[in-house]
C-alpha cells in the first residue's frame, strides 16, 4: 500500500508539481491550499506525512502544528516543514512546535523525496 502525503502550500504550481512528482514516485497525494483546509482534510484524512509550509493565507503553519500537537490523534503524524524561511530562529520553532524536519525553498524534488523516504522509514520501523 502507498504511503500518503498531504501537501499544504499556497502556490498552486508548487502543489501541482509535488502531486505529479509524487505520484510518480509512488505515493498517494492530498493536497490544501491553507492551514484551515489542511485542518478539515485531516478530519477524514490519516496521512503518512504532512508536507506544510509556513506563510499561507487563513492560518499559518505555525498554528497548524501547535494544533496537530494538541490534538493526540494528529501528534504522532510526522510533518515536514517546507518553507521559504530559512533563519535559525525559524528552524528553532519548527523544531520546538514538533516538525519532524525542517528544509528551506527553494529545494530539488529528488532532494524533497530523499527526506520523504528516511521520514517514512523511521517512522514504520518498529519500536522496542
Amino acid at each position: 500500500m502507498a504511503h500518503s502525503i498531504l501537501f499544504v502550500d499556497d502556490e498552486k504550481d508548487l502543489v501541482r508539481s509535488a502531486q505529479i512528482y509524487l505520484t510518480e514516485s509512488g505515493y498517494e497525494f492530498h493536497a490544501a491550499y491553507d492551514g484551515v483546509e489542511a485542518l478539515e482534510k485531516l478530519e477524514e484524512l490519516q496521512p503518512d506525512l504532512i508536507i506544510l509550509d509556513i506563510t499561507m493565507p487563513r492560518l499559518n503553519g505555525w498554528d497548524v502544528l501547535r494544533m496537530l500537537q494538541q490534538d493526540p490523534e494528529k501528534a504522532n503524524i510526522p510533518v515536514l516543514v517546507l518553507t521559504a524561511h530559512s533563519r535559525d530562529a525559524e528552524k528553532a520553532r519548527g523544531w520546538q512546535l514538533g516538525a519532524t524536519w525542517y528544509h528551506s525553498k527553494p529545494f530539488h524534488f529528488d532532494e524533497l523525496l530523499m527526506i520523504i523516504d528516511r521520514i517514512l522509514q523511521a517512522t514504520s520501523e518498529p519500536t522496542e
